[in-house]
């Protein structure tokens, strides 16, 4: 065995702060517990009925002796998280004794335990208080409620004494922790506002959730709905439109556009290219129903539209370019918004270079095209995957403009996406219904792919060799 491994399996010496935070979690253990059996007992000492607490005594003229106690906690959410916080937090306590030591895991173990059921508690308060004042037993549930608050907050605090021994024997932990604070606002962003919805949409696709419905319990009807959408007759050509939208429209307009028209705008004084960078903001800041509303007066049909006008008197045939080619019109609408932003990254990512950089290439005799070759597009690969990965969920999840523009069609399905479609199965369905649960079917299918094409970049662009600190040779 090797040094390093004897020393690890050697218990550390047991510290005051190890004591101290583990007596909080003792108590804090115990007393969930007994928490949740306070108003159980009190409930069955009163005798109150499962019939009387509901209101149906009346109704069916007979009484069912229960223990109501159980029923108001587990209708508030508490009947399994805050005893099983407790006992596990007690196992935790006698584990972490048992070794002589206690770690990070252990620490944050307990305030977790101590943090989830702590949000349950507050966020099912009001049904427990609602439940205990038609049970007659508002004294019961307020103690036992208070109790489980306390003894949550009693968990925290002892893993984050716990905390404290750990950062001690463990240098590299205080910055890692420094490095979590550091992301844990973002992290909460995105579950709560990424993880916490895709979780809810896929829980509402396994039902058939519809206005039609609305006021009856939620039916599961397992992956039916994901059935249904696969035997569709037009996914082909809804899964044929998406792909043909994303990849014409980020190929040729949010990356290719977007980086040419940075690169020229960075080799042309200062501020020229201020001017024209300005120039194609103006149509991502317009309203997108007056921004739409130009395209549509810009192909209206004959003998109407600029294009008809200005083609007309050269003796171009007048017709309704709209109607004849809806794509094009798409893929320009949504370009000329889109490039916008990949020309502001990119040429802020080029303005960034240092100047040495294209000095000695000028030196060495490098064209333009080789400087713009071998400098200036490898140093902004992390822009490009940014823009790239970024603008490809947007246009996957945009569908705005091509409501506003074509509707989906013309015809049937022409220039319909993905993201459309579960908009009009959910919110705007052709059968006079809306249809939640088949169009959260169609949105969680898009999350899946969106998730799908996040990692084939990722792994692409090699991510892990764009993060990682760079390397100095010391002569």
């Amino acid at each position: 065995m090797s040094s390093a491994s004897t020393l690890a399996a050697v218990p550390l010496p047991a510290k005051k702060s190890r004591i101290a935070g583990h007596i909080f979690a003792i108590a804090g253990g115990v007393l969930a517990i007994i928490s949740f059996f306070l108003p159980w007992v009190a409930f069955v000492a009163n005798g109150t009925t499962f019939l009387t607490l509901t209101g149906l005594e009346g109704a069916t003229g007979s009484a069912i002796q229960t223990s109501t106690g159980a029923d108001l906690f587990r209708s508030s959410g508490l009947a399994f998280i805050v005893p099983i916080a407790g006992v596990v937090a007690l196992l935790l306590v006698l584990l972490a004794l048992r070794r002589g030591y206690v770690t990070a895991w252990d620490a944050f173990g307990l305030m977790i335990l101590g943090l989830i059921p702590l949000i349950v508690v507050w966020l099912s308060f009001g049904d427990a208080q609602i439940l205990a004042e038609r049970a007659g037993a508002e004294l019961q549930a307020q103690i036992g409620v208070t109790g489980a608050i306390l003894a949550l907050i009693a968990l925290m605090v002892a893993g984050a004494l716990d905390l404290l021994p750990a950062m001690e024997r463990s240098p590299g932990l205080r910055g890692t922790l420094g490095a979590w604070s550091f992301m844990g606002p973002a992290g909460l962003l995105v579950i709560v506002f990424f993880f916490l919805p895709a979780i809810i949409l896929f829980y509402i696709s396994l039902t058939d959730l519809s206005s039609s419905n609305f006021g009856n319990p939620l039916t599961f009807i397992g992956f039916e709905n994901y059935r249904r959408l696969f035997s569709d007759t037009f996914f082909p050509k809804i899964l044929g439109n998406t792909f043909r939208y994303v990849i014409l429209t980020l190929g040729i307009f949010n990356v290719g556009l977007a980086l040419v028209l940075a690169i020229l705008t960075t080799y042309i004084p200062r501020r020229s290219g201020f001017f024209f960078r300005t120039l194609w903001l103006l149509p991502r800041i317009t309203p997108s129903v007056v921004y739409i509303l130009m395209w549509q007066r810009l192909a209206h049909q004959p003998p109407f539209g600029i294009i008809n006008q200005l083609l007309g008197p050269l003796g171009v045939e007048t017709r309704y370019w709209l109607f004849e080619n809806p794509w094009t019109f798409v893929i320009l609408a949504n370009g000329f918004v889109g490039a916008s932003f990949g020309l502001i990254i990119f040429s802020s990512a080029i303005e960034s270079i240092p100047k040495d950089y294209f000095t000695a290439a000028k030196v060495d005799g490098a064209s333009t095209w080789q400087t713009i070759r071998d400098i200036t597009l490898p140093l902004i690969r992390w822009p490009l995957l940014f823009v790239t990965t970024y603008q490809t969920l947007s246009l996957l999840t945009s569908f705005e403009y091509i409501l506003l523009l074509t509707n989906g069609g013309p015809g049937l399905f022409t220039t319909e996406v993905w993201a459309l479609t579960a908009y009009k199965r959910a919110l705007k369905t052709y059968f006079g219904n809306n249809q939640w649960g088949y169009g959260a079917a169609w949105g969680f299918v898009l999350v899946i792919i969106g998730l799908v094409l996040s990692l084939i970049y990722v792994r692409v662009f090699r991510f892990n060799d764009l993060v990682q600190e760079p390397k100095i040779d010391v002569l």
